[in-house]
């Protein structure tokens, strides 16, 4: 176990699987100690088809890697279940030295897994379910620590998980939903320029997250996909950088974080997902 961020109080919102449950391992094995957080507890899971994720699950397999933590359910949605949380954490370490904003909710309401063939015919209440599960959730987990751990100590970072918008746009309610995370990284880093606070967007490839893999044959995830870890290390590798800051109100992509760390996926490799995406299609374009 390295401990580049030894002593660090972090917290990881949607850590129950996925990319969430990776950042809270990797940053466990870096040193840190890991406030674990989601809507899916052992005996009450968000996805009931996908057995051992939840934050229980992921409490266990960070404490039998040598790491340290503790699991908090929390809605992030519901403002009066984070300021819960941020006083719960304030009385018991005092401080907040990473927030990671991974809280993604945005697919509960999706009635299948193919996308209308006109965009009228959307649920209308898919890009609420995505705004509120994606953006507001950072918004409010964000402001909230701000005001009880982060802003009056000039101190910490936030790190966004998000995700590229397409050109040309794909899905709408998604680009959306997304297109408002990354002007929040841009926006909030803006605001927090004197406290030396970095706001940064983290942006992963395809990933190989259990719920991608109960969608996708085998032949689809073989182009360019990546581990929940690639992203997960890029995140560790900006929270232990002391001039992360020059990166604030930006949106990240993780081959960009590996070029500039020198981390590897789970097998050594370094996947360049999206920028071969984009010049896929671009090519059809």
């Amino acid at each position: 176990m390295t401990s580049s961020l030894n002593g660090k109080i972090a917290l990881v919102t949607g850590a129950s699987r996925g990319l969430g449950r990776a950042v809270a391992l990797e940053l466990a094995l870096a040193g840190a100690f890991v406030i674990c957080t989601a809507r899916s507890v052992r005996g009450q899971s968000t996805q009931a088809q996908l057995p051992d994720t939840t934050i229980d699950d992921t409490l266990d397999a960070l404490q039998a890697a040598g790491g340290q933590g503790q699991a908090v359910r929390c809605d992030h949605s519901d403002p009066s279940q984070v300021e819960a949380l941020m006083l719960n954490i304030r009385e018991k370490h005092g401080r907040l030295d990473i927030l990671v904003n991974n809280a993604w909710g945005g697919h509960d309401v999706v009635r299948n897994p193919t996308q209308p063939s006109e965009v009228w015919d959307e649920p209308l209440e898919q890009l609420r379910g995505m705004l509120l599960g994606g953006a507001y959730s950072d918004y409010v987990t964000s402001l909230l620590a701000l005001k009880h751990l982060m802003g009056h100590a000039h101190s910490g970072i936030i790190l966004n998980t998000t995700w590229h918008t397409d050109e040309p746009p794909a899905w709408l309610p998604y680009e959306v939903s997304k297109a408002a995370k990354n002007r929040l990284v841009y926006a909030l880093g803006h605001h927090l320029q004197q406290r030396d606070i970095p706001v940064i967007g983290v942006a992963p490839g395809w990933m190989r997250t259990e719920l991608m893999l109960t969608h996708h044959t085998p032949e689809e995830l073989a182009c360019q996909t990546e581990t929940p870890h690639y992203a997960a290390r890029g995140i560790v590798a900006l929270a232990a950088d002391p001039q992360a800051r020059r990166f604030s109100g930006k949106v990240m992509d993780v081959s960009e974080l590996a070029d500039l760390y020198g981390f590897t996926d789970l097998d050594g490799s370094q996947p360049q997902w999206f920028r071969a995406h984009q010049a896929s299609r671009r090519g059809r374009s």
